[in-house]
């Protein structure tokens, strides 16, 4: 077995490899097996292409200079001058429509975000309303533990209907609270957001405890959205 063809084969294949996870990357097919498949391939390639170009130098420098004058020849110049403009205007992003094309290749269906919800219930008193409250974290409390009070009108907390978990394990996720509220409408809903010694409180008012289903306003950063469902 010679090394120089099984140089030249190795590198010919991972060519064909890269050229094919290059052209789903381009269309913007960026699952992870593909971006690894072409990084990994990518160094093979660039491992076996410097042997080949070793095993090929004399050839190499028969391209680039004349053999009699020592002359640089025209093909090495003009080589250089295509590889360099086409770095200098990747480099300052002026090919960024060319390298942004096959994004009208990618499907423009977008995946469905997945939203988890933890589920407590505090039904502990036979006293009350029964509540539901759903309530999904805006960015910047995402990984905030969720403390929920009622307060009177003055801002007097009257109960508290849940307390952040201290000993939760992982990323605190959003809140579907079923509980009992006794004390009577109005009142205001107070949410606290608690991480890493940081606090961010939202106060919503409710004004009847009418069956049915409240909106809570968004608030950008620490709600996304909130419901409470009166029963």
């Amino acid at each position: 077995m010679k090394n120089k063809n099984l140089i030249s084969l190795t590198v010919a294949l991972a060519f064909v490899l890269l050229a094919m996870t290059g052209i789903l990357l381009f269309v913007k097919q960026k699952a992870h097996f593909i971006e690894m498949t072409h990084t990994i391939f990518g160094l093979l390639f660039i491992g076996f292409a410097i042997f080949h170009i070793l095993n090929n130098w004399d050839s190499i420098k028969a391209y680039s200079k004349d053999r009699k004058s020592g002359s640089i020849k025209k093909e090495l110049v003009v080589a250089s001058l295509i590889t360099g403009i086409i770095l200098v205007l990747s480099v300052t992003e002026v090919l960024e429509p060319v390298a942004e094309f096959g994004r009208i290749f990618a499907s423009g269906a977008k995946r469905p975000q997945t939203v988890n919800f933890a589920e407590k219930k505090t039904l502990d008193s036979t006293k009350g309303h029964a509540v539901v409250l759903l309530l999904q974290k805006g960015k910047e409390v995402s990984m905030a533990g969720v403390t929920v009070e009622v307060a009177d009108t003055t801002g007097k907390v009257l109960e508290t209907l849940l307390a952040a978990d201290k000993e939760m394990k992982g990323p605190p996720a959003n809140l579907l609270l079923q509980t009992k509220i006794a004390s009577a409408a109005p009142f205001d809903l107070i949410l606290t957001f608690t991480h890493e010694g940081k606090s961010n409180k939202v106060s919503r008012r409710v004004q009847s405890m009418n069956a049915g289903v409240l909106g809570l306003e968004k608030e950008d950063g620490l709600i996304e959205r909130a419901y409470l469902e009166i029963q």
